[in-house]
């Protein structure tokens, strides 16, 4: 019997969640199950995205879901199928680790900054060094 986990989330951002969702290796697609949409960028998307991997036939093999709530992602995965060799919890934090990268690089070139030094940690953690000059 498969059991949906609804997991809560502070992704908002859809073009920096597709960017860490290509980053982590999947791939996805855009759907709707209830015809509403959200528009980007003077675009209309359907307001669900389906992560899946491509298996050695070249089939798509289903991994979790985004849904749109009106102010975040909600993730969906179903535990009890879940066929990746991996953890889900570490895939999760993963997850999390890179979209939280990628806003803070996204964020920070806006404003001016530049990266000039990345560094892993042991514990998993990164550190990023980041510099801006200004014209006085």
């Amino acid at each position: 019997m498969s059991h949906f986990s609804k997991i809560k989330t502070n992704i908002t951002n859809l073009n920096v969640l597709i960017k860490t969702i290509k980053e982590l290796g999947f791939n996805y697609k855009f759907f709707s199950s209830t015809h509403k949409y959200l528009s980007i960028n003077n675009q209309s998307k359907p307001d669900n995205i389906l992560v899946y991997k491509l298996n050695e036939n070249n089939t798509e093999s289903s991994l979790f879901t985004f849904t749109w709530n009106a102010s975040e992602y909600i993730l969906l995965v179903d535990l009890d199928v879940w066929n990746l060799d991996i953890s889900f919890n570490y895939l999760l934090d993963r997850l999390f680790q890179q979209y939280a990268y990628n806003i803070v690089i996204n964020t920070s070139s806006t404003s001016g900054f530049q990266k000039i030094k990345e560094q892993s940690i042991y514990d998993g953690s990164i550190k990023l060094t980041l510099q801006r000059w200004n014209n006085i």
